[in-house]
């Protein structure tokens, strides 16, 4: 298995984007696209309801995570309608979806919210910056 690749925000940091510019030319960092958004037009008023509590509750969530907050709102709205006729699969999926989006205090160890002052900067918790 080869190296992993270095985030251009860490070339840019320790200048190996200007020891070896060719293998930073033409490297994007992608972007979650945006703010989440509202609801899609398909889900129905439970789900879009549970939809705008998690992105109250989530502020991490970005235009890119709609798919999977598309799940956790149905699965949150299911897991609410069935009540105590829950089924075990449904909670392990459900608590799946949560963990996916960094909703459990487990995963959200792995969560950082963009810092306004130092948004480029991958080595900020080293520092206490986030």
């Amino acid at each position: 298995m080869g190296r992993h690749r270095t985030p251009l925000a860490k070339a840019k940091l320790t200048g190996a984007d200007r020891k070896h510019p060719d293998r930073y030319r033409d490297r994007r960092e992608p972007s979650g696209g945006g703010p989440v958004g509202d609801p899609p037009c398909y889900l129905d008023a439970e789900a879009k309801r549970f939809w705008r509590i998690f992105a109250a509750e989530l502020p991490w969530l970005q235009f890119s995570d709609r798919a999977i907050l598309t799940s956790a709102s149905i699965l949150r709205a299911r897991m609410i309608a069935a009540a105590d006729g829950a089924t075990g699969a449904l909670v392990r999926e459900y608590r799946s979806t949560l963990s996916s989006l960094g909703a459990t205090p487990a995963s959200r160890q792995r969560v950082s919210l963009p810092s306004e002052r130092d948004g480029d900067d991958p080595w900020a918790f080293l520092e206490g910056k986030q």
